[in-house]
């Protein structure tokens, strides 16, 4: 495995200058992207765009986001496989035909080894409070969860700003295990998601942006 590495805003090479994209370009330019181009991606556009993600808040400023890039075909495929496997097996016992597992696991491998970079966002519960009780502390857990959820997506309006496409995935929620020996990453990391990145194949289609359903009181 590569080398650790902790990004921060104070490395000149990690300024917020992300692209030329306003705010509102890149909310109202990212798309979902399930094609990519070819084109190799600068590792110091990942680098910025999880800078960026790291300025999402977090409970008690905990910090709990981890994240894992991986651009080798080697290092996709074991990932891609080892969650395949479970992949396969969990649609057996939802007793999907035979025929339709191999569809979607094709496509599932195919997917993720075909994109250029694929970036496994984890959380650590370590920085956490711990409390006795164990309500409040599901609703501690959760409040990473929420927390890694805004460093998604400032990671993915970075990339988009870079004209580079996402995908998030949740695969790695259904198997963390096998995810993290996979990667071998810390015993304390526990994989959550993963954001796939790279230039798209083609123009994405334009969307409509959903009516937001809103109380006033």
């Amino acid at each position: 495995m590569g080398a650790s590495r902790k990004p921060g805003m104070n490395d000149p090479q990690l300024s917020l200058a992300l692209g030329n994209l306003s705010l509102a370009d890149s909310l109202l330019g990212r798309r979902s992207i399930r094609r990519f181009s070819d084109r190799p991606v600068d590792p110091g556009i990942i680098e910025r765009a999880i800078a960026a993600a790291c300025l999402a808040p977090s409970p008690h400023g905990s910090s709990p986001w981890r994240f894992c890039v991986l651009s080798s075909e080697e290092s996709k495929k074991i990932l891609a496989e080892m969650m395949g496997r479970d992949f396969l097996r969990d649609m057996e016992k939802e007793g999907l035909s035979e025929a339709e597992r191999t569809r979607r696991h094709s496509g599932s491998i195919r997917l993720l080894t075909r994109a250029p970079v694929l970036i496994l966002a984890a959380l650590s519960y370590a920085q956490l409070d711990e409390y006795g009780d164990p309500g409040k502390q599901a609703n501690e857990y959760m409040m990473a969860e929420h927390s890694l959820g805004a460093a998604l997506q400032n990671l993915m309006l970075a990339l988009t700003a870079e004209r580079i496409g996402t995908l998030w995935r949740c695969a790695p929620l259904f198997c963390p295990e096998t995810a993290r020996a996979a990667l071998e990453l810390p015993a304390d990391w526990v994989p959550r998601a993963l954001i796939l990145a790279g230039y798209p194949d083609g123009a994405p289609p334009p969307k409509d942006p959903p009516q937001p359903e809103v109380l006033t009181r």
